[in-house]
């Protein structure tokens, strides 16, 4: 299967980019730090409404003082708007815990938390208070109702010591509250430090691993094609030396590979034509011979057998044996002139063994066809 240099690339750069998915990990992690950090605000702000709410209740019992010693409207208007604004605050508060509960259910718990938090103790205190303020409610409506229906001193003071019993239960409460908040707070703020350090390693794992994994690509593609470019450079040296039997079938399926076959196929013509060139030059050289031969033998040898015809011609009752060896100059004359007609008609020189020791000559029959 071919790829190319791009795909590689491209594949390469792919993976990397899906090892950055990872870093949805630490986005999931700040998500659960931002869950704590409004934990924490609602954690300040139901301290602020405890704060508030402690404040109310002593302007209540300042109130409460000031009719049952006075009687005036004014107290008793003072007490009825801090008992709305503190049962408001009742609200707020609850509301806030549910809203912290919400939160808490949205957090990732960790495999070994370091503190189980909870917001059942402070709705239970807030319960509390409600209930204690409902009574201390009811003592003040007698004390107040009494004004008009008078009672005997006995009870009254009885409803004056159950106000200053609640009056203390709810104070009390409020500081367990408190204490709780703060505790609240501080094992918050300890999450959150547990977890800016889980994504900070995290982060450092994740770049790390990145860094590596592109280092180890980078350096690997990059011996990848250097390794393909040197094989190259000594198959051109190779070439430029003259050895033409290089093996083009060891470059990848890429553009790598398709510079070798190209370059390999240029060598092919390269020695082609040398080849040719070594060929046309020998047979300019065999001309050569071929027209001094023709110059310097056949002008003798035409003298030669032109003398041995006339001499067969006029031998009269010459011997036997002359007449044969004038026939055998004449046939050897003749032999030697088919030996330079072949030299002229040479086209391919065709070079075999000639004997055993290895000496060489050309086939003048089979180089003229």
């Amino acid at each position: 299967m071919r790829i190319t240099i791009s795909l590689k690339l491209f594949f390469g750069f792919v993976f990397i980019i899906i090892f950055n998915v990872f870093f949805f990990v630490i986005v999931s992690n700040l998500d659960q730090i931002n869950n704590i950090t409004n934990t924490l605000k609602l954690h300040s702000e139901i301290k602020n409404h405890m704060l508030r709410l402690k404040r109310l209740h002593k302007v209540q019992e300042t109130s409460v003082t000031s009719y049952q010693q006075v009687s005036r409207q004014e107290s008793l208007d003072n007490y009825n708007k801090n008992q709305k604004d503190i049962e408001a605050l009742y609200d707020t508060i609850d509301f806030k815990l549910d809203s912290i509960q919400s939160l808490k259910s949205g957090l990732v718990e960790e495999s070994n938390p370091p503190e189980t938090l909870s917001v059942a103790p402070l709705k239970s205190a807030i319960a509390a208070i409600k209930t204690y303020n409902h009574v201390y409610a009811t003592m003040f409506d007698s004390i107040v109702q009494s004004k008009s229906v008078p009672v005997t001193p006995k009870r009254t003071r009885i409803w004056l010591e159950i106000l200053e019993e609640q009056s203390d239960k709810i104070s009390e409460i409020i500081d367990n509250a408190e204490t709780l908040v703060d505790d609240y707070t501080k094992l918050q703020i300890k999450q959150v430090e547990l977890k800016v350090d889980a994504v900070r390693e995290k982060t450092i794992f994740i770049i790390v691993g990145v860094m590596v994994i592109a280092l180890v690509f980078g350096f690997s593609f990059s011996k990848y094609i250097t390794n393909s470019l040197r094989q190259l450079i000594s198959a051109a040296r190779s070439i430029g030396k003259g050895d033409f039997n290089v093996d083009p079938h060891r470059y990848p399926r890429d553009e790598i590979g398709d510079l070798a076959s190209a370059f390999f196929q240029m060598s092919v013509d390269l020695k082609n034509a040398q080849e040719a060139l070594i060929r046309s030059k020998r047979l300019a050289a065999i001309g050569e011979i071929v027209a001094s031969v023709n110059h310097e033998i056949n002008n003798p040898l035409m003298i030669i057998s032109g003398n041995a015809q006339f001499l067969q011609m006029t031998m009269g009752d010459a011997s036997p044996e002359t007449r044969e060896r004038v026939q055998t100059i004449i046939e050897e004359t003749e032999r030697i002139s088919k030996v330079t007609r072949k030299l002229r008609e040479i086209k391919n020189p065709v070079i075999e063994d000639y004997t055993s020791s290895g000496e060489q000559m050309i086939n003048l029959d089979k180089s003229s066809t």
